[in-house]
Parts: C-alpha cells; sequence; structure tokens
C-alpha cells in the first residue's frame, strides 16, 4: 500500500502544525551544528557552510509550503537525508539527525491519523445536525 501524504483541507491540520513544527526547530539545530563543524573542521568550511545553510533554507522553505499538497511533506523527507548526513563532520548529528527524522515521519503520519479523525467527527455532526456532510471542515 502506498503511503498518502495528502493533507486535510482544515486550515490548521495537526500534520501540518506537527511537520512544520519540525521541520523548523530542525533547522535551527542545523544552523546551530554548522557552527560547530565551523570550528570542527576549519578546512572544509565553504563545504559545511554551503551544505548547512542550504539545508536550513530548505527545511524553513518546505515548513511554509506544507499546505500545497502532499509533495513538501515528501520534500520534508528527502531532507531528512543530508541533516544525517551532517553526522559526517558533527558526529552528534548521526543521533540528532535520526531523532528528528523519526520525529518528522510520526508527526506527518500521526498528524494526517489526527485530521482524518476529525474530519470524520466533524462530517458527522454536520450531517446530524443537517448540514451538508461534504462542506468541508471549517464551515
Amino acid at each position: 500500500m502506498a503511503l498518502d501524504l495528502t493533507p486535510s483541507g482544515r486550515a490548521h491540520g495537526a500534520q501540518r502544525m506537527f511537520s512544520a513544527t519540525t521541520l523548523v526547530l530542525e533547522a535551527l539545530v542545523v544552523f546551530f551544528a554548522v557552527l560547530v563543524a565551523h570550528q570542527l573542521v576549519p578546512e572544509e568550511r565553504v563545504l559545511t557552510w554551503t551544505w548547512g545553510l542550504l539545508t536550513a533554507a530548505g527545511l524553513l522553505l518546505c515548513g511554509g509550503l506544507l499546505k500545497r499538497g502532499a509533495w513538501p511533506y515528501w520534500l520534508g523527507l528527502a531532507l531528512q537525508v543530508p541533516v544525517v548526513l551532517l553526522g559526517l563532520q558533527v558526529s552528534a548529528m548521526w543521533v540528532i539527525g535520526i531523532f528528528f527524522a523519526g520525529l518528522y515521519g510520526f508527526g506527518v503520519v500521526k498528524g494526517q491519523q489526527l485530521d482524518r479523525e476529525k474530519d470524520a467527527v466533524d462530517a458527522a455532526v454536520r450531517a446530524a445536525e443537517g448540514r451538508d456532510p461534504a462542506a468541508g471542515a471549517g464551515s
């Protein structure tokens, strides 16, 4: 079964909140890891800053794009790879990167589950009140 990451239509769904929060915090951690790598690996400073700033910017941009469909969630999953690979320069990032990757994945899947359950409850309430159950979230 393919994993469908299409977000709920609700404006402030759990999937989007969990994922965006994780991505923003992760961008901050990457920036601080780059500062550490700047001192630990002085011969590779250009690579460190390029890699780190592009990854942090990508994480922030992805966090802002989450309302545009399923593809930003997949992009967020792909951005976990360079975060974990930052462990090549800062060994603590192996553990921290894997932790954040797991946290992001959990936020995407569990947030989607919570949004779908809330959408079902909202539809049942609208149907019980005699309104159109297909009206969508927020009506």
